[in-house]
């Protein structure tokens, strides 16, 4: 039998919203049953898909962290493939609620993120391998700020907004120009969806090889090679050099004509 994958995707930075996202990540993944939330028992005939999470909500919510973890970690430990919980900040994570998480990571997957790691939830750092994140460069940093600026103002409908923010920035290459161009054009769209997203290309990501030295010194040694076989009399060394004056001046003409092209 296959095992899959399950990812869930945590925005919530409170502790109550993000079990919350994990319990409704689990019924629409179908992992978990409503009636392990204190939910009517038919709704556990339903098809994960056909769950109304406005709906239901409230009355999850009504739920404590405490009851929300006992319903999750039997549904983690139950599921034959694995699960990864992506968690955008732990940073906030108290010494109550380490238990919860310990908890979750003996049944999950966690990859998670915090500004800083205090020292008395040191019990669930020593269980997370550490990856250090270098700042982002300026360009980079200025470029993001300007993207997330530009869908909040603009109101830009965007199917994905961290992929479609993340590809800009990556085809804008640190360009704010080439980055001012890509959301131009996108907000001709209706909606952007995945698809679209991933056509999106700019100039300013493609990387040139520059031949401009390479043809200057193939050219220089090819005139110094006819003169040496003039002065030296060799014939083999003249026509040799004659030959290779042609390859190097065809390759030159595509070579332009490909660069005039581009432009």
């Amino acid at each position: 039998m296959r095992c899959d994958l399950i990812v869930l995707h945590v925005h919530e930075h409170q502790a109550k919203g993000q079990f919350l996202e994990i319990a409704r990540g689990l019924l629409e993944s179908g992992l978990l049953k409503p009636s392990a939330l204190e939910l009517e028992a038919s709704l556990d005939a339903l098809n994960p898909a056909a769950l109304e999470w406005a709906k239901i909500k409230r009355a999850v919510n009504r739920l404590s962290i405490r009851d929300l973890t006992a319903a999750i970690i039997p549904a983690l430990h139950a599921h034959r493939g694995r699960v990864l919980i992506a968690v955008d900040d732990l940073t906030a994570v108290t010494p109550t609620l380490v238990a919860f998480w310990l908890a979750i990571l003996d049944a999950a997957q966690l990859l998670t993120c915090a500004s800083e790691k205090k020292p008395n939830v040191a019990r669930l750092w020593w269980k997370l391998a550490e990856i250090e994140i270098p700042p982002l460069a300026p360009d980079h940093a200025r470029a993001l700020a300007l993207a997330q600026a530009y869908l909040t103002q603009t109101g830009m409908l965007v199917e994905s907004p961290l992929l479609f923010i993340a590809h800009v920035i990556q085809q804008a290459n640190g360009n704010l120009q080439a980055l001012a161009d890509l959301l131009a054009d996108s907000a001709k769209e209706r909606v952007v969806d995945k698809q679209r997203i991933r056509e999106m290309r700019h100039a300013a990501r493609v990387r040139y090889l520059d031949f401009t030295p390479v043809m200057i010194v193939a050219l220089a040694s090819v005139v110094g090679a006819r003169y040496l076989a003039i002065g030296t009399g060799d014939t083999e060394l003249y026509v040799f050099a004659g030959m290779l004056a042609a390859v190097v001046i065809s390759i030159r003409v595509f070579l332009f004509r490909g660069a005039g092209k581009a432009n």
